[in-house]
C-alpha cells in the first residue's frame, strides 16, 4: 500500500519565493521542505497498485478537459499552529478539484474527504503545539500558470515526507 495524493507543484521561483521568508532563528517553528511545497487537490489516502492504476486513469479522464490556468497568491495565513498561504479565489482551481474528486468517487478509488476543501501551501507548523502567532514581514504575493496536475507518493519518514512522482498530467494548452 502507498499513501498517495493529487497536487498542483509550484515552480521553482514560488518555491524561492517562498524559502526568503523562512525565519530559521524561530525555534519554535518547523518549516516544510522547500521540495516538498504543493497545493494538494485530493488526498487519496493508502492504494495498492491496482487503485493506483485506477487514479491514474480517472485523473487522465480530468486533466484532458480543462484548461491552463493562472493562480495568485496574495495571502499569507497563520491559524492554529500552522502557517499557510492561501491562493486567491479561483473558480478554475474550485473546477478541476471538485472534478478529480468526483471521477475518484464514481471510480470508487480514494479516502471520502468530509471536511471542506480549502486550497492552500503549508509553509510551517509550531513544534509545540502553541498557536502560530508570527507571520513574515517580507513576504510579496506572486502567481503562476497552472499547467499540469500531478500524482505522487507520500512516504513517512522521521523528521519530514518525502514525495515521490508517480506521473504527471498536463492540462490542455
Amino acid at each position: 500500500m502507498k499513501r498517495i495524493f493529487v497536487s498542483i507543484d509550484l515552480p521553482e521561483f514560488a518555491e524561492k519565493i517562498l524559502s526568503s521568508v523562512r525565519r530559521e532563528d524561530i525555534r519554535w517553528i518547523k518549516w516544510m521542505k522547500t521540495e516538498n511545497l504543493h497545493i494538494t487537490l485530493n488526498f487519496l489516502g493508502d492504494l495498492n497498485e491496482a487503485e493506483i492504476r485506477k487514479a491514474d486513469a480517472a485523473i487522465a479522464a480530468v486533466a484532458l478537459y480543462y484548461k491552463a490556468f493562472v493562480l495568485k497568491f496574495s495571502n499569507l495565513r497563520s491559524e492554529r499552529d500552522m502557517l499557510w498561504l492561501v491562493p486567491d479565489e479561483s473558480r478554475e482551481l474550485s473546477d478541476l478539484q471538485k472534478a478529480v474528486q468526483q471521477k475518484l468517487r464514481e471510480t470508487r478509488i480514494g479516502k471520502r474527504e468530509r471536511r471542506e476543501y480549502i486550497p492552500h501551501i503549508l509553509l510551517a507548523k509550531s513544534k509545540t503545539g502553541r498557536p502560530m502567532e508570527w507571520k513574515p514581514e517580507n513576504f510579496q504575493g506572486f502567481e503562476f500558470e497552472v499547467r499540469d496536475i500531478h500524482l505522487y507518493e507520500s512516504r513517512l519518514t522521521p523528521g519530514a515526507a518525502t514525495h515521490i512522482l508517480i506521473k504527471s498530467f498536463p492540462l490542455s494548452p
